[in-house]
């Protein structure tokens, strides 16, 4: 019997047309596919999902995340794997939230898009939804992950990198699951054992990201965590854990008031964050922060938020975010 593999189409470039007054608007599925030849050559048994109104990924957040996630849950059992299909621009984003609300799904899960519209010359569209469906096909990889271009990525790991070129995304700290040459071949570390699964369905969406920057105003940031809306804080810091903070300051005693999850990385897309290295970064380690490590920002906020959520002791939110749940740190 063929695989089984259900599409879910959220919108995105990747099913893009041009409005009359100018701009990419999303289109249907519909649409999308009759641009895409011989699918049945992949060999596969083909179900098709849709947004009721197909989304540009900037619109897409956790209601969002939590509605992909839910159709998969719903549909595990009836198919082998899954395809969504994205917009670009927050593709690493739900990418990583899937991976922590559906860890250990122990089925491939595979996001992907394009940067040009599948309906124009030398768009990569077809590409990388023919490619995402063959590896939702062939069952080496049981995790959410993220084909694009040339390569398979590990959905919690994944980051943008490029607005414009068709090679747009990285794993800047991590490997690659698998690599286009004439075939998709599989990296050798994926004969691993999965663990049980346990999936979430809550996210805490008051989370805030802060990239420091030099000449940054504690003082208007003061102001601002005023709110009591704010109930998580993701700090984007200098090289390895420095940043124009100290004790002494206003905002670091708010901070240590308010008494929410911090959770620190580093705005360098490669290294990650190595706490109290440096006097500069003493106000962290005062603050009791939790480590990204080598987190992307992508996977730092949306951990956070599931954290916040779905635990309820702050240890147990701290021992949810120090530990490696999806191979993220």
């Amino acid at each position: 019997m063929k695989p089984k593999i259900k599409v879910i189409y959220t919108g995105g470039t990747i099913g893009m047309i041009k409005s009359e007054a100018g701009f990419y608007v999303p289109s249907s599925i519909d649409y999308l596919l009759s641009f895409v030849p011989s699918l049945e050559k992949i060999g596969i048994e083909l179900t098709f999902d849709s947004f009721e109104k197909p989304l540009d990924s900037a619109f897409i957040g956790p209601k969002e995340w939590l509605q992909i996630a839910g159709v998969i849950v719903a549909d595990l059992d009836e198919f082998d794997g899954f395809v969504v299909l994205h917009g670009t621009d927050t593709l690493a984003y739900t990418a990583s939230a899937l991976s922590f609300l559906l860890k250990g799904v122990n089925k491939p899960i595979i996001l992907t898009g394009s940067q040009i519209p599948i309906c124009e010359k030398g768009s990569d569209g077809v590409s990388n939804f023919t490619n995402a469906l063959k590896v939702s096909r062939d069952n080496v990889v049981k995790e959410v992950a993220v084909w694009f271009h040339k390569n398979l990525f590990s959905g919690a790991c994944v980051t943008k990198t490029d607005s414009k070129s068709i090679d747009a995304f990285a794993s800047p700290n991590h490997s690659v699951l698998a690599t286009l040459s004439n075939e998709i071949e599989y990296a050798e570390t994926l004969k691993k054992s999965v663990k049980s699964s346990s999936f979430f369905k809550k996210i805490e969406d008051s989370v805030f990201y802060l990239s420091i920057s030099p000449g940054f105003n504690s003082s208007a940031m003061h102001a601002f965590f005023t709110e009591p809306s704010t109930r998580g804080i993701v700090f984007s810091v200098f090289g390895s854990g420095t940043l124009p903070i100290k004790v002494n300051d206003p905002l670091y005693r708010k901070l240590i008031a308010m008494k929410s999850p911090i959770v620190v990385i580093s705005e360098c897309l490669k290294g990650g964050v190595e706490i109290g290295k440096y006097e500069a970064g003493t106000a962290l380690s005062e603050l009791n922060v939790v480590s990204g490590e080598k987190m992307t920002k992508e996977a730092a906020i949306t951990k956070l938020m599931i954290a916040m959520a779905n635990f309820n002791s702050e240890t147990e939110i701290r021992k949810y975010l120090t530990e490696n749940q999806v191979g993220e740190l």
